[in-house]
């Protein structure tokens, strides 16, 4: 019979999967890399969804977004009936303190003010999930204007992130002194944007040469043969118009620079862990709801897309019973805790399709994708990833197809050109398939609004009107 076992989860926020996986990446991360060395790396790891909440949705429930309902972001006025997770929804969190868990959540929710509290996870702090209020005590200075691009170095104080670690590893060594098995959730806010990270984290990329630019950097919205909704951006950040050169070598400086620093925090906690004799009884896994475009195709931030840059993340575990080394297996972001519960007595509760979810044991050869809504604009999107290639559908734009050997930044849309045409056919069987089998509405007949549109609900004055759309 399983033990009862201990564990940690670090979930960072738009962390790029190349800066640990790439041969040659500039990110200077010690100790993540050390890390590495002791836990699995699953290299073939994707988000279920690129957007925040819904992700995040998907990780605590185990669902698909139309399975938890939460299909957008959760900000001020939401654009869904509850404005929240939905309270039928139960989450890992509730389940595991049911099973006799001491559960603590330190951080970022982005679920629902409060719902944490409402579903009597009382150990909150630093969090928009409990009652407290968040305050950045960090000042910064910035370069140039203050939004435009976003970065800046902090001048003085504690960023709220590294609050959040620091007070993680007090919470550890409370929990150390429990009876009961815990599960402590650390959740930040960083990597995503605004990049504010002390100068000594941006210096270690001073050396970044002057002429830097992504590598599939383009103007945007200057790709031929792509979806109508990537021709538009939705939110203010999105528009890079007028970002120069040096403004896209000094993001990419203070975004590696954010990874170097939260590499330092989480090298900290792992060191308490170790010090406070829990490696052989604690699970500890590290990695982000999504990743971040960074100028690939001219985007900042994230969109209505399936790229690479925000698809792929970084997923490592340490399980005391398990082998550290490599797996590339395809895993998702939503099977994470059907994972570290597999070697737990909580396991005995997960149903016969989430212990077959689990990473130790499945032998996926495909990845899916959705993407439903964004700040209040409709965009169905569903996708699939294998070894080679990848296929988007949505019922109102074009499809796409990329062979990831001969194109890896994805530039030239293939979709419909008869050198792919068996394999188009084929991946589009195998999606239609996952849909039907997860009873996602879009794989029947249906009414759709055009791709962009807004969502019934919405005061005329909360909309935000972008090029393309109105």
């Amino acid at each position: 019979m399983a033990q009862a076992r201990n564990m940690i989860l670090f979930v960072t926020d738009q962390w790029r999967w190349d800066t640990l996986n790439k041969p040659g990446h500039p990110a200077q991360l010690p100790h993540l890399r050390a890390f590495a060395e002791e836990a699995t790396n699953f290299t073939n790891a994707f988000t279920t969804v690129p957007l925040c909440t819904p992700a995040r949705g998907s990780l605590f429930t185990g669902k698909l977004p139309h399975q938890h309902g939460t299909m957008d972001n959760v900000q001020g006025r939401s654009f869904y009936p509850h404005g929240k997770l939905h309270p039928s929804q139960t989450t890992y969190l509730e389940r595991l303190a049911q099973e006799g868990y001491d559960v603590s959540f330190i951080g970022k929710w982005h679920l629902g003010d409060g719902t944490l509290l409402d579903r009597g996870i009382e150990d909150t702090s630093l969090s928009d999930g409990g009652n407290t209020e968040l305050m950045n005590t960090a000042s910064v200075q910035f370069e140039g204007p203050e939004k435009s691009p976003y970065y800046a170095t902090v001048a003085d104080g504690v960023p709220l992130d590294e609050q959040r670690v620091n007070l993680a590893i007090e919470k550890l060594a409370v929990l150390g002194k429990g009876t009961r098995p815990f599960c402590l959730v650390v959740c930040l806010h960083g990597p995503h944007f605004p990049h504010h990270v002390p100068k000594r984290f941006v210096d270690l990329y001073k050396d970044l040469p002057e002429d830097y630019m992504p590598e599939n950097w383009c103007e945007q919205f200057s790709e031929s043969g792509k979806p109508e909704a990537q021709n538009a951006f939705y939110w203010p950040c999105q528009d890079t118009s007028h970002m120069s050169q040096q403004d896209w070598r000094r993001t990419a400086q203070h975004y590696w620079g954010f990874c170097s620093y939260i590499d330092d925090m989480f090298g900290k906690l792992r060191q308490a862990v170790s010090e406070q004799g829990r490696d052989k009884d604690t699970i500890l896994a590290f990695t982000a709801d999504h990743g971040e475009m960074l100028g690939a195709h001219g985007w900042f931030d994230k969109g209505p897309f399936f790229y690479e840059e925000i698809m792929r993340i970084p997923m490592l575990i340490r399980d005391p019973e398990q082998p550290a080394g490599t797996r590339n297996n395809f895993v998702s972001f939503h099977h994470l805790f059907p994972t570290i519960l597999s070697g737990t007595p909580v396991a005995q509760t997960l149903g016969a399709e989430e212990q077959a979810n689990s990473f130790w044991t499945s032998d996926e050869k495909h990845v899916f994708y959705v993407y439903d809504a964004y700040q209040g604009r409709q965009f169905r999107f569903r996708g699939i990833r294998d070894e080679r290639y990848k296929y988007a559908w949505s019922p109102h734009d074009i499809e796409e197809f990329y062979d990831l050997e001969a194109d890896p930044g994805e530039c030239l849309n293939l979709a419909g050109t008869a050198d792919v045409a068996q394999e188009q056919k084929r991946l589009k069987a195998a999606l239609f398939q996952w849909m039907k089998t997860h009873n996602d509405w879009l794989a029947g007949p249906g009414h759709h609004l055009p791709v962009g549109s807004y969502i019934d609900g919405r005061d005329k004055s909360e909309q935000h009107l972008h090029q393309g759309f109105t």
